[in-house]
């Protein structure tokens, strides 16, 4: 039906797009985890921007899901976008979303307290004494994928591509997972003021 130069076009024209495809693949998902590592950042000046101006820290959301527009209460991460607390000197939105639900669907964000000098995957809650607190801020359903690169951003990695420190320790940790499954991951935004 074709020709000797017709399916040798073919396949070489297969091949070319397999390979295209793969560095498409590879440059969508660097580019979300590029976004999400942006969003950190943000609401992490926006974490630090609402303790310059009010001089009290926001207190911790009740779990990692606090439910839509951060549930009911006055606490944790809807006081960077409304202040839910009267909070005396509040001068935000200090964030751009005006939601605790992640733009692309990566579940919801929360605002945790855990310790920075401990192994754990998700933010306890509480520092017990004598240990470095820390405030994070948490994504309750991140790809697997993008929570392994996430990791290897923020706390790099080996020259072999591993991550430098395990999923337990360092700035960024989530729990084990299996690639097409989602994770709860943590970001470490501020120490603590003791």
């Amino acid at each position: 039906m074709f020709g000797l130069d017709a399916r040798v076009a073919l396949a070489i024209f297969g091949g070319l797009s397999a390979i295209a495809g793969t560095a498409v693949f590879s440059a969508v998902r660097d580019t979300r985890v590029t976004g999400v590592l942006t969003e950190f950042d943000n609401i992490s000046k926006g974490y630090i921007n609402f303790v310059f101006d009010t001089g009290v820290d926001i207190t911790q959301d009740a779990n990692v899901t606090p439910g839509v527009d951060g549930g009911t209460g006055t606490a944790g991460f809807k006081n960077l976008y409304r202040n839910a607390n009267n909070t005396l000197n509040w001068n935000g939105p200090y964030i751009t979303i005006a939601t605790n639900l992640h733009p692309a669907g990566y579940g919801q964000f929360a605002l945790r307290d855990g310790r920075i000098d401990g192994t754990w995957t998700a933010p306890p809650g509480t520092n017990p004494a004598g240990s470095i607190g820390g405030k994070w801020l948490t994504l309750s359903a991140v790809p697997c994928e993008i929570a392994g690169d996430l990791k290897r951003k923020i706390d790099g990695q080996n020259a072999d591509g591993t991550p430098a420190l395990p999923n337990d320790n360092g700035n960024f940790r989530y729990a084990a997972c299996t690639p097409g499954n989602t994770v709860l991951v943590s970001y470490l935004i501020s120490r603590l003021r003791g």
